[in-house]
């Protein structure tokens, strides 16, 4: 699994809407198009993409806000791009590389491909195997899911956002099951209804993609506690934890919503 930044320039005075992922996924859309990338941002219907989008966003670790953003000429712009297949990393890494120096457009706004972070070149931008997140045996009681970007879910075909543990964990689980191996942690869903949410902070926000259709999602903290789980039970969870940095949560995470980021607290 790989994280990759995508710093870009303005390239004259512009500005963007803040939730601008399906703007930013229509552009990559563009770059891979006709390249063995394009059935990972396009796979087959009713499959897992292996792909998820931050939005883009004037300083990297910053959380959303609602307001517009505003670029001066050669003011730069960041965006998360991550994989779950290191292939797919690579290739789009290199792929990138060959479009340094070359503009492209987000929506009205031109701005130049300046320069892709790869993995241990930034904070954001890491590289993990699915086997160092479950060999990583965790100390810590507690685990805390910043969401960085409006996330929601699909509940009773309504849009539900707040993050209830067999909604989070949940979702992680069928990723990981879709994406990594299919029979992972049988009877893992049992255990959901004895995660607790410790500590909550969180505001809703509403996104708005293409044709005008709008979603809802929420930004802020949760702390789950896993002190009553076993240490199979935690660690798996931990796990899954650690994978939204890769994949994200709920809805959408290919068009920037669900950027999830992890922390463990004692």
């Amino acid at each position: 699994m790989q994280s990759y930044i995508i710093m870009l320039k303005a390239q004259k005075a512009t500005n963007i809407p803040a939730s601008n992922g399906y703007l930013l996924f229509s552009m990559l859309c563009g770059i891979v198009r006709s390249t063995p990338l394009d059935s990972v941002f396009h796979p087959s219907e009713g499959t897992e993409k292996g792909v998820s989008l931050g939005f883009l966003k004037k300083d990297p670790f910053k959380a959303f806000t609602t307001e517009n953003l505003t670029f001066s000429p050669g003011e730069a712009a960041y965006a998360r791009v991550a994989f779950t297949c290191d292939s797919d990393g690579e290739r789009f890494s290199e792929l990138l590389q060959k479009w340094r120096g070359k503009t492209v457009r987000v929506e009205h706004s031109v701005f130049e491909v300046f320069r892709i972070f790869h993995p241990g070149e930034h904070k954001h931008a890491l590289a993990l195997t699915p086997e160092q997140l479950i060999s990583a045996k965790p100390s810590l009681s507690d685990t805390g899911l910043r969401f960085v970007s409006p996330t929601g879910f699909k509940r009773n075909n309504h849009q539900f956002f707040l993050p209830l543990p067999e909604l989070v964990f949940g979702g992680l689980l069928r990723k990981w099951r879709a994406l990594i191996a299919p029979d992972a942690w049988p009877e893992l869903e049992t255990v959901f209804p004895q995660i607790e949410i410790k500590n909550y902070r969180a505001e809703s926000h509403a996104v708005k993609l293409k044709s005008d259709r709008i979603l809802r999602g929420f930004c802020g903290e949760t702390e789950y506690s896993l002190q009553n789980l076993t240490d199979s039970e935690h660690i798996a969870l931990s796990a899954l934890a650690m994978f939204a940095f890769f994949v994200g949560v709920g809805y959408k995470t290919s068009q920037g919503m669900g950027e999830t980021l992890p922390f463990w607290r004692e």
